[in-house]
Parts: structure tokens; sequence; C-alpha cells
């Protein structure tokens, strides 16, 4: 989708950056208001542009050192029409600016009501499939929790923003945690009302497939993380939910809870290795693909100022 690019800061920045970028093919429209901007004082430099080209402005801006010294706010119309820049906005494609991979990245994971909630009824409908060996269920548990971008976070900030790796770790900490502890407490009830007993559990299929470690399920993991990355960075989120079922993030926690909850920890030990190796298949996969993107379309300059809270 096109951006409008909102860039406030002092009349001399606001010429830079229009010299730099007012001849680009992907600029729709360009908007110029002098003595506009009360906070910070200044002209106020208004851009509609391609995707791609929005990239590219992010870059410059980046370069000369602008993304500090003013205030940059981004937005998406809801179409953009100019003859002389309409081949760019047709051939765009939808890799977020990274500024924005962070915005949602902080929006969805931030440790909430909201967000905890969601984890802890994921771990409860975990426990509920698990103990029923019910594979539909423990999917719709997965599709439940956000618990896949918390650990992207990480490497996020790793690659950009101290900050965030800080964030991440408490999301996935206090996520985590949540979701095993609501998954002990649900499979108390779970075992009673399936008839069932703790000896029954440890003996379930599903529950050996998630507590132990399989190297086809270690590919699939890898794959699924790489497929997360390139999500998250092209604003796909939409089909994240597909990352979380291919993973075995969701379930593996909630054995881990189930297990301790019952003094199983031959069974808990096992999910937490399961876990751990999801964990690192994220890291790995996922981050691969945000390191490369840093990379080659994302520039961004050191600077003595103090970073941007972007994520």
């Amino acid at each position: 989708m096109p951006r409008q690019i909102e860039f406030a800061g002092t009349a001399e920045e606001c010429r830079l950056l229009l010299e730099a970028i007012k001849e680009h093919p992907g600029v729709a429209r360009i908007t110029l208001q002098p003595c506009a901007s009360v906070s910070p004082p200044g002209d106020v430099l208004t851009i509609e542009s391609a995707n791609q080209a929005s990239l590219e402005i992010f870059n410059i801006l980046s370069d000369h050192d602008l993304l500090r010294a003013g205030a940059v706010t981004v937005s998406e119309p809801n179409a953009t029409i100019r003859a002389e820049a309409s081949r760019s906005i047709n051939e765009e494609g939808n890799d977020a600016i990274w500024e924005e991979i962070g915005a949602m990245m902080r929006q969805d994971t931030n440790p909430s009501f909201n967000f905890l909630a969601l984890m802890a009824l994921a771990g409860a409908v975990a426990a509920f499939g698990i103990v029923s060996d019910t594979i539909h269920v423990v999917v719709g548990a997965m599709l439940i929790a956000p618990g896949f971008e918390p650990l992207l976070r990480i490497v996020f900030g790793i690659v950009s923003d101290r900050q965030s790796v800080l964030a991440g770790f408490k999301s996935v900490a206090a996520g985590y945690l949540v979701l095993a502890v609501a998954a002990g407490l649900a499979m108390l009830v779970a075992l009673p009302l399936n008839g069932k007993t703790a000896a029954d559990l440890a003996d379930g299929h599903w529950a050996n497939y998630w507590s132990s470690i399989q190297g086809s399920g270690v590919a699939t993991s890898i794959l699924a993380g790489v497929a997360g990355g390139v999500i998250v960075s092209s604003r796909m989120k939409v089909l994240a939910t597909g990352v979380m079922v291919a993973l075995a993030l969701i379930p593996s926690m909630a054995l881990i809870g189930m297990g301790l909850a019952m003094g199983n920890m031959e069974l808990a030990g096992g999910a937490a290795a399961r876990w751990a190796v999801e964990v690192a298949c994220v890291l790995f996969g996922g981050g691969a693909i945000l390191v490369a993107k840093r990379l080659l379309l994302h520039r961004r300059r050191p600077s003595q100022r103090d970073e941007p809270r972007t994520g």
C-alpha cells in the first residue's frame, strides 16, 4: 500500500529532505507547510509515495539523521492516484517500514490484559485438547495465542533497538508463564470431565508427540519461523496464525504446566526441551529474515542521539 509520511522539523531539515526526494519516481505528492508545526517547532513536509519509495525515503531520513532530529508520522491513504507515479504504485511490494515493524510488535506483544488473557485462554483450551487427545481443539489454542511475535521482538531488538530485547523477554516470560499456569489448572478440570487419570494423560499420543523432539518437527519449525519472519516484516499478520499451527510452542508449554501440576517431571522435562527447540527455531528462522531485510532494505545510521523507541 502507498504511504503518507509526515515530517515535522526545522525549515532547513525540511528543505534538505525535499531536495532529496522531490524527483523520486515513486513519490506521488509533496506538500510543504511553513511554520505549521508547534512541537517540534518548524515546517511540516507531507509525502505520499509508493511502498518501495517509502522504504527509500526512510533510508534518506536515516542518512541525514532526520529520524531523530524531527518527528515522523506514517499512515496509509485508501488510494493514491497520480499518472506520473502510477508505475511505481502498480508495481509496489508489501514490505513494512522498519519502524512499522517495531510499532506492530509493540502493539501486539506488550503484556497487557488482553495479551495475557489470550495466552491464558490458549493454555486452558490446549489442556482440554491434550487431555481428550483431540487435535482440532489444540489447533484452536494455537490460533488463539499471540505467542510468536514476542520471540521475534527479541531479535528485532538485538538488530536495532535494545529496549525491545528486554520488552521481548518480559512478554515471553509473562505470556508463557500465564499459559502454563492456566493449562495446569484447566487440566484438573479436564481430567474428571473426560473420565481420565494423570497416567492416561502421559500415555496420550499428542502428549507424547509434543513432549519429544523429532528431526522432522525441528525442520518444520525452522520453516515456520522463516515464514513468520516474512509475514511480520511484510504486514501480512492475518497469516501469522498459520505459523502458530506449524509450531509446537503452545502445546509444549501447556504440557510443562500440566506435567508440573500432576508431578510428572519426565513429561514436564520433555515438553520443556521441545519448547526450547521451538524457541530456537523461531529465533533462528524468523531472525534470519529480519536480519537480512534490515541489511538489504532498511538502512539506518548510528547516531549520538538517543535511539528512537520503535519496538
